[in-house]
């Protein structure tokens, strides 16, 4: 008896030595802690268009996200383009105080003026992601779905697919950013640091009726970064309805719709 009651003390010693494991850190209660007044985070990113029997294209974005209580308060970003023909365009991108800012392409502008502008609302971008992933990790809705749709999950590394109509009904592809229409599912690789904070976005999607490819690749880095986005100089800025050269539209819809114009040429 004396025996088993030493034995049992011992291994209950030993169970309380042992440490317990931390739990792996939400990620999307870590991005919502980053959501602070004059903070914000930056972002790279590559996407990569291709099919048989066509050059790839290529579009990559630099930015920065500055924060409010809520989400993204405003950003600054500039898209390269390089089309299968080899040409560059290229646009900067500028959201602040419910105005959206453009300027590159071929805009024809007056004298001294070097950016477009308007109301936001006006184009239909009033919650416009700079990005061409079809998931926005920025919008914690969409955040959680990737978290808690993984299939698996290992080192902060969530690895997962969505099928059309699921990527539809989890809200993916409502940012009217510089990708193409949600019309397919997609595959992605979340990486997240040690606080669960997104350090890198990785996802493939296969076009429906095509043999058209996009692979996008995002990293952020510098998240609580202090960020001060600004209006440009108004001597600068040209309201849009002052811009009647027809340049205007063909550039908007090469710029941000040039995947859907590839899966018409496709």
């Amino acid at each position: 008896m004396k025996k088993a009651l030493a034995a049992a003390v011992a291994a209950a010693t030993l169970i309380s030595a042992v440490p317990a494991q931390a739990s792996a850190p939400d990620p999307v209660r870590a991005v919502q802690r980053q959501f602070v007044a004059g903070h914000g985070v930056k972002f790279s990113e590559v996407m990569t268009m291709k099919g048989r029997d066509r050059k790839p294209e290529y579009l990559k974005i630099t930015g920065t996200y500055e924060f409010g209580a809520s989400g993204v308060a405003a950003f600054d970003a500039t898209a390269r383009m390089t089309s299968k023909s080899g040409k560059l365009t290229t646009l900067r991108l500028r959201w602040t105080g419910g105005r959206i800012y453009m300027s590159g392409g071929t805009f024809d502008l007056p004298e001294g003026k070097r950016w477009v502008s308007a109301d936001d609302d006006t184009l239909g971008m009033d919650k416009l992601n700079p990005s061409s992933q079809p998931a926005n990790v920025l919008r914690l809705s969409q955040l959680k779905s990737l978290v808690s749709h993984a299939d698996s999950v290992r080192g902060g590394v969530y690895r997962g697919m969505f099928g059309s109509k699921q990527a539809v009904r989890a809200g993916f592809g409502r940012d009217a950013g510089f990708g193409p229409a949600l019309v397919s599912g997609f595959s992605y690789r979340l990486s997240t640091d040690s606080a669960g904070l997104p350090g890198r976005l990785r996802t493939d999607r296969q076009f429906p009726v095509t043999t058209l490819q996009e692979y996008t690749d995002t990293r952020y880095s510098g998240w609580g970064d202090e960020v001060e986005i600004t209006a440009p100089p108004e001597e600068q800025v040209e309201d849009m309805d002052d811009v009647l050269d027809s340049t205007f539209e063909e550039t908007f819809q090469e710029v941000l719709e040039i995947a859907d114009s590839a899966v018409a040429r496709g």
